[in-house]
């Protein structure tokens, strides 16, 4: 029971997350409240028939899968920065060929 209540808390939590802020953002809300809810487990009682240990089991998984989604949201925020500016350098230099463009029309007009 318990690991079903982390797996859906954790579930709302990633999937919360695109509507309020971006992807980093709240992966990084995730992680901070699974950090949370170890911490808490570990201050639950030892007697509890191994679903406090199974379920610092299922936290720390989760933690692993929030880091490898981090590392791969900030690897996709790279390539997006970089593709972005590979297009801002286009748009530049398609906005340098067209002022030269009218400042040739302008000349043949003035003649």
């Amino acid at each position: 029971m318990m690991r079903m209540a982390l797996a859906l808390l954790t579930g709302m939590l990633l999937a919360a997350g695109p509507v309020f802020a971006g992807p980093i953002d709240e992966l990084q809300a995730a992680k901070d409240a699974l950090q949370n809810a170890r911490e808490h487990l570990k201050e639950a009682p030892k007697e509890l028939e191994g679903h406090r240990k199974k379920a610092l089991e299922n936290v720390n998984q989760a933690l692993d899968q929030v880091n490898q989604a981090l590392a791969a949201a900030r690897q996709n925020e790279k390539q997006d920065e970089k593709k972005a500016n590979q297009l801002e350098k286009k748009a530049d230099q398609h906005q340098k060929k067209a002022d030269e463009l009218e400042e040739k029309a302008n000349q043949k007009r003035a003649q």
